[in-house]
């Protein structure tokens, strides 16, 4: 069951105007004070966020997380797939929690071209660093505001059709990177990010960036604590750029470069032609936004 008026603003938004593609502009809320509000289905709130959010409005939301919770996640994803091989596991019946190493040459068979280092973690195994329930009780916050049940996926398998999906990412110096691209929106309206590195702190340069209807690219970092979460809606051009550009990469230390938290909702590797994350057409031509080998 979803909640019938948050469900109704959306539709009544997606019905009579197009799915917005390009950056509004960059707002900032209190999480707790926008999860109260929520929760609380307060209307006015509601119907004013919902109808920001299609406008292409992207929101910061302020302290959602501890800085301390965020970089203990980053330290213990790091340190319990240290000793053990990069592998790759379709989201199918069974599918462990794995880690892969998305060099540059693996990056470029991906739909959207990328170089990371991801540590995926589903809610039907074992749950080994005990992340699931912190990290649910913001996600749920979320889902509601997309119109969805608060728990919805949450007890799916891949042959359920959508799952959950932790990812843990670290993004290496230098050649880190994830393309311009748009997220699937039929099972997840909003993308909904979480910091867990700071610029000027942890990583200097771009790392996460949005793309604004005058096809500018728009920077975000310095708005953004380690423990902030980020909402949009999930067809809104968004990328991220190389940081730490006069440094080594060093695939082997856990605080090199950018680190990022990603809860979403996908269609599984159960169902036939699912729709997926997708490199937009537009070329940007701002070189920062890609590794440069020179």
């Amino acid at each position: 069951m979803t909640n019938n008026f948050i469900q109704n603003c959306w539709k009544n938004l997606e019905k009579n105007s197009s799915i917005p593609t390009k950056l509004n502009n960059v707002l900032i809320l209190d999480f707790n004070e926008a999860k109260k509000k929520i929760l609380e289905e307060d209307q006015d709130f509601i119907k004013k966020i919902t109808k920001s959010l299609f406008e292409g409005n992207f929101y910061i939301l302020k302290k959602a997380f501890s800085k301390e919770f965020m970089i203990n996640l980053r330290k213990k994803s790091f340190e319990l797939y240290k000793s053990k091989p990069s592998e790759f596991h379709k989201m199918l019946e069974g599918a462990p929690d794995f880690h892969r190493v998305i060099d540059i040459e693996i990056g470029k068979k991906y739909a959207i071209k990328m170089c990371k280092h991801s540590f995926y973690f589903y809610p039907w195994n074992k749950d080994p660093l005990k992340i699931f329930e912190p990290i649910y009780e913001r996600w749920r916050v979320v889902k509601k505001l997309m119109g969805l049940n608060e728990r919805e996926y949450e007890s799916n398998t891949p042959k359920d059709g959508v799952v959950d999906r932790i990812q843990v990412v670290q993004y290496p110096s230098k050649i880190g990177y994830l393309e311009p691209h748009t997220d699937p929106h039929e099972h997840q309206r909003l993308f909904f990010s979480g910091y867990m590195s700071k610029q000027g702190e942890d990583f200097e340069g771009l790392g996460f960036y949005l793309i604004n209807k005058k096809n500018e690219i728009v920077e975000v970092e310095h708005q953004i604590e380690t423990g902030d979460v980020g909402i949009g809606y999930s067809t809104i051009y968004h990328g991220v750029a190389p940081v730490n550009t006069n440094k080594t990469p060093d695939w082997e230390n856990g605080e090199d470069g950018r680190w990022f938290l990603s809860m979403f909702s996908n269609a599984s590797d159960e169902v036939k032609s699912r729709v997926t994350s997708a490199s937009i057409k537009e070329k940007f031509l701002d070189k920062r936004l890609y590794p440069n080998f020179e």
